[in-house]
């Protein structure tokens, strides 16, 4: 058999063993969705770039190099792609749920507890490993109904890779976007920070909301609060306490995408108080803000400005 024969055979042989591999790790591409279109074409095209320039190093030694096909070089960056995603969860078969902008899912976990994740958040864990060690991750928000254990096996709540929550049983809802809150309405939580600057432990009782400051490390445990305020985006309700228009507007952008630009920034300072729908849509949502807030609209270029509201003084 001449060399070039033995090259297409060897080929073949890769050609096999590369669709075999691909084939066996449907399952991990799941977490591979989760990466937004510009951090995957980004990875591949670096990958593939170091597997062309190891591919055409040059050598003193006189052979004539094994010709690499782009079919091959795809097959093998795909492979690593997913093969480092792989050894960068080091949790197994990752399970994962998103939520759109305003959309509200009801998620039921293998041990039977219940996750209401909110709009623009995503929960995962591990397929094999989550019997063993109930551990979930969360960025966004949800509410968390936990079901306790005969052998007492904790639960917990991954917000960041300094910052964990660790219950038995309990209902309490947890915050991690721009700052990280959890507030509790049943049964106990152990709230967890090991990080650079310092580490601690906190126990939150039933009626505390806690706040971490990302920033500094430091936190606040608040008991005088309406404890059901934090649970009401379940039924698609926002209830406002004094809340100034920055808090809402915050809030807003951050589940439902919603973007309105602000004619003078001292209006930012505004509180109100009272309810709101959220099931409704973009413009009404805006006008119930501002009727809230005593503002007015504008619109220019398709964009929602609130200003002050003018008065009309009679003579």
């Amino acid at each position: 058999m001449d060399q070039n024969n033995t090259q297409r055979e060897e080929e073949n042989q890769m050609y096999q063993r590369f669709e075999a591999w691909y084939n066996a790790v449907d399952e991990s591409i799941a977490y591979t969705n989760t990466l937004s279109n510009h951090t995957k074409r980004s990875l591949g095209k670096e990958m593939l770039l170091q597997i062309k320039t190891r591919a055409n190093i040059s050598s003193s030694k006189k052979y004539k190099p094994f010709p690499f096909s782009k079919k091959i070089l795809g097959y093998a960056a795909a492979i690593i792609l997913l093969f480092t995603v792989f050894l960068f969860l080091q949790k197994g078969t990752t399970i994962t749920y998103n939520t759109d902008y305003a959309e509200i899912k009801v998620i039921r976990l293998p041990d039977g507890s219940q996750v209401k994740l909110n709009g623009h958040s995503t929960l995962y864990y591990s397929k094999k490993k989550f019997n063993a060690n109930r551990e979930v991750w969360l960025n966004g928000e949800a509410i968390f109904l936990v079901v306790h254990k005969q052998n007492n096996q904790r639960f917990s709540v991954h917000v960041s890779d300094s910052t964990s929550i660790e219950v038995l049983g309990t209902e309490f809802n947890v915050k991690n976007r721009t700052q990280t809150s959890i507030a509790l309405r049943e049964g106990k939580i152990n709230f967890q920070y090991t990080g650079k600057l310092d580490n601690y432990e906190v126990n939150i009782q039933p009626g505390q909301y806690l706040i971490l400051d990302k920033n500094s490390s430091t936190y606040q445990l608040k008991n005088d609060v309406a404890i059901d305020a934090f649970f009401l985006w379940q039924k698609h309700k926002l209830l406002l306490n004094k809340s100034t228009l920055s808090e809402v507007l915050g809030t807003l952008k951050e589940t439902h995408g919603l973007e309105v630009a602000i004619a003078d920034d001292t209006l930012l300072k505004r509180d109100a108080s009272g309810s709101m729908p959220l099931n409704i849509g973009v413009e009404d949502m805006i006008s119930n803000i501002a009727l809230l807030y005593d503002l007015d609209i504008n619109k220019e270029n398709n964009q929602f400005i609130f200003q002050s509201k003018q008065r009309v003084t009679h003579k």
